[in-house]
């Protein structure tokens, strides 16, 4: 199965994009990571399953996030 890591500007994003997430049956949680003032705030959501409807999601509720390792970069970030 796959897994997603998104890391998130805000804790409040972070928040609000779970929420989205597990109301359309995505299981995912939010995990504090080392801060870093070039990633965002210190939240992520990981994802299990598919991330590219879920990615498109959170783009069309405009939710800012970055794809961790190396995928693509929202550009509302």
């Amino acid at each position: 199965m796959t897994n997603s890591i998104l890391d998130m500007p805000s804790y409040t994003y972070a928040v609000k994009a779970q929420r989205l997430l597990r109301s359309r049956g995505y299981p995912c949680r939010i995990k504090r990571r080392e801060k870093s003032a070039e990633r965002g705030c210190g939240y992520s959501v990981h994802l299990t399953g598919s991330s590219e409807i879920a990615v498109r999601l959170l783009e069309s509720h405009g939710i800012p996030y970055v794809i961790s390792g190396g995928g693509e970069v929202n550009d509302q970030l």
